[in-house]
Protein backbone atom coordinates (compact mmCIF):
# COMPACT_ATOMS: atom_id res chain seq x y z
CA UNK A 1 0.00 0.00 0.00
CA UNK A 2 1.27 3.38 -0.91
CA UNK A 3 1.99 6.22 2.00
CA UNK A 4 -1.41 7.88 0.20
CA UNK A 5 -3.00 5.26 0.60
CA UNK A 6 -2.26 4.22 3.77
CA UNK A 7 -3.00 7.95 5.16
CA UNK A 8 -6.04 8.29 3.44
CA UNK A 9 -7.12 4.79 5.34
CA UNK A 10 -5.99 6.35 8.65
CA UNK A 11 -7.96 9.36 8.07
CA UNK A 12 -11.35 7.55 7.11
CA UNK A 13 -10.98 5.11 9.91
CA UNK A 14 -10.49 8.17 12.32
CA UNK A 15 -14.11 9.50 10.82
CA UNK A 16 -15.44 6.01 11.44
CA UNK A 17 -14.20 6.31 15.15
CA UNK A 18 -15.71 9.90 15.21
CA UNK A 19 -18.90 8.89 13.57
CA UNK A 20 -19.79 5.54 15.52
CA UNK A 21 -19.02 7.40 19.29
CA UNK A 22 -21.49 10.41 18.11
CA UNK A 23 -23.72 8.24 17.51
CA UNK A 24 -23.13 5.76 20.48
CA UNK A 25 -24.15 8.73 22.33
CA UNK A 26 -27.50 8.96 20.68
CA UNK A 27 -28.40 5.78 21.11
CA UNK A 28 -27.57 5.74 24.95
CA UNK A 29 -29.63 8.39 25.50
CA UNK A 30 -32.48 7.14 23.48
CA UNK A 31 -31.94 3.41 24.44
CA UNK A 32 -30.01 3.53 27.55
CA UNK A 33 -26.52 1.59 28.06
CA UNK A 34 -27.74 -2.00 28.40
CA UNK A 35 -29.90 -1.90 25.17
CA UNK A 36 -28.15 -4.18 22.27
CA UNK A 37 -27.85 -1.26 19.97
CA UNK A 38 -26.00 0.34 22.21
CA UNK A 39 -23.50 -2.52 22.98
CA UNK A 40 -23.43 -3.13 19.02
CA UNK A 41 -21.85 0.37 18.50
CA UNK A 42 -19.94 -0.20 21.19
CA UNK A 43 -18.07 -2.54 19.95
CA UNK A 44 -17.79 -1.55 16.37
CA UNK A 45 -16.00 1.59 17.82
CA UNK A 46 -13.24 -1.06 19.13
CA UNK A 47 -13.26 -2.77 16.00
CA UNK A 48 -12.55 0.55 14.37
CA UNK A 49 -9.86 1.57 17.32
CA UNK A 50 -8.20 -2.10 16.17
CA UNK A 51 -8.17 -1.02 12.47
CA UNK A 52 -6.51 2.71 13.21
CA UNK A 53 -4.10 0.61 15.71
CA UNK A 54 -2.82 -1.86 13.03
CA UNK A 55 -3.13 0.58 10.17
CA UNK A 56 -0.69 3.04 12.33
CA UNK A 57 1.32 0.05 13.08
CA UNK A 58 1.39 -1.03 9.45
Amino acid sequence: MSEQNRRYVQKEIGRLLSDIWRIKGLAEQEYGPQHIITKKLTGMHGDAQLLLQEAAGK
